[in-house]
């Protein structure tokens, strides 16, 4: 099995991280003499190296190298669980009071509950010749785009919140997955982690690649961010993701606004929302115009308030009204105030019934199967006009079927599907164009 990959690179800024070599340093012109002066130099100070040593194991050690502020340094501490500012930075062996003004001069500007786990900390501090520390500073950064820095000055302490450039970089990658081990394919084709997850919690909401009946094609789209100096400030974030998959290529969209990112597709249909509740029931009617809802109400006919044991749905007198999943009619006649009515048990537990028909297209005993006409919509029985009403039992208790019925996905609208326009515009621009692996002239990687 071979895996193919191919890395095209886009960037919205023309920058590119630099790694600074390690600094070596060579003495090109000594020579074989110099070299045997040093071993004879080596051998004269050997006894007092050792005298040192003795020196040293019986003396005090020197702190000063394992010291951060034996000059004036600095430490960087993280937050774990039970942990607080205040303790954090009590523990290197700060004063109190200084901790204390500190982290008033800090709380005007960033609320100190916000502290999470985790949360990297540099305390900056010196130890005077007595051994006491005196607190300069504190730095952290809230968020990738912004660090918070606390100061000593002669009245105490200040703090004061900076904006951090931060470059935005975008790339795309593409190549082919194993539909046995995605992860593991798209790892080998240089992949990152978080881009890697991302792309396969999104798509999982369209197709489930590991069905797929061939290795699958893909190409992602994400975006890298970095301070001034080059270092990662941020994890990578998927921006678009793209599969060619048992025939077909699809789409999707990670679109943010706000606070909140969703799944979108290219026509702006919400992914989470298009699949949900796909285990339970459908709907019986194409359009699910709720008139009279499940609960305690008034009855229309007699007035008195009563329990109302399903749901009312406005609808034209022969409407047909649909299974809403398989199962087995239990009852198809004429029933009291029902008037004509059918009920289906889909399972052990959970079954439906359907009142007010005006002709029934199914029988006792009869397996009926999801989306199967079932009858049609009336006005028999207890009613001032054409409806349907539809009931849910659950273990022979009725419930209200609104929290069991297929919900229309949600698509934006307003000025979120205006930005996503813009949003999928700017995408499609840095997109290479996914294309089927066969005949691809991209390197390949052997899978081992």
């Amino acid at each position: 099995m071979v895996l193919a990959c191919a890395i095209a690179v886009t960037e919205y800024t023309t920058y590119t991280p630099t790694l600074a070599p390690d600094s070596m340093d060579y003495d090109a012109g000594q020579s074989g003499d110099d070299e045997k002066s040093d071993v004879l130099d080596d051998d004269a100070e050997k006894n007092t190296d050792e005298e040192e040593e003795i020196e040293q194991s019986e003396g005090v050690m020197d702190v000063s190298k394992s010291d951060p502020f034996a000059s004036a340094g600095e430490k960087e501490v993280t937050i774990s669980s039970g942990d607080t500012l205040a303790s954090v930075i009590t523990n290197l062996g700060f004063d109190k009071t200084d901790v204390y003004l500190a982290s008033k001069a800090l709380s005007r500007v960033f609320n100190l509950r916000n502290l999470k786990i985790g949360q990297k900390i540099v305390v900056k501090g010196t130890r005077d010749k007595k051994g006491d520390l005196t607190l300069n500073g504190i730095e952290l950064r809230p968020d990738y785009k912004s660090k918070i820095l606390v100061k000593k000055n002669e009245s105490g302490y200040s703090a004061e919140k900076l904006d951090v450039p931060v470059k935005e970089v975008v790339r795309s990658i593409s190549g082919r997955m194993l539909p046995k081990s995605p992860e593991y394919s798209l790892k080998k084709c240089g992949v990152k982690l978080s881009v890697s997850r991302e792309a396969l919690r999104g798509l999982s909401q369209v197709v489930n690649v590991r069905t797929a009946r061939a290795p699958v094609d893909f190409e992602f789209l994400y975006q890298d961010y970095y301070d001034d100096e080059g270092h990662v400030v941020k994890k990578s974030d998927l921006l678009y993701a793209s599969v060619f998959i048992n025939g077909k290529i699809l789409r999707i969209y990670k679109f943010t606004y706000g606070n909140t990112s969703e799944f979108v597709d290219s026509n702006g249909v919400i992914l989470s929302t298009k699949n949900r509740n796909a285990s339970l029931l459908g709907q019986p009617l194409g359009v699910m115009k709720v008139t009279s809802h499940f609960g305690i109400r008034k009855h229309p006919i007699s007035g008195k308030i009563r329990g109302h044991k399903g749901i009312d749905i406005a609808a034209r007198v022969g409407t047909p009204i649909v299974a809403p999943a398989n199962g087995v009619v239990e009852r198809a006649s004429y029933y009291s105030g029902y008037g004509m009515y059918v009920k289906i048990r889909h399972t052990a537990t959970v079954s439906t019934a359907y009142g007010h028909l005006s002709k029934i297209a199914v029988r006792t005993g009869q397996h009926v199967t999801k989306g199967q006409t079932i009858g049609y919509v009336g006005r028999t029985g207890n009613t001032t006009g054409s409806h349907l009403h539809y009931e849910l039992h659950k273990c022979g208790h009725p419930i209200n079927p609104l929290t069991f019925v297929k919900k229309e996905p949600q698509r934006l609208t307003g000025d979120k599907l205006s930005k996503f326009n813009r949003f999928k515009r700017n995408v499609n621009i840095q997109v290479v164009g996914l294309i089927p692996s066969r005949g691809s002239k991209a390197k390949l990687h052997k899978y081992s």
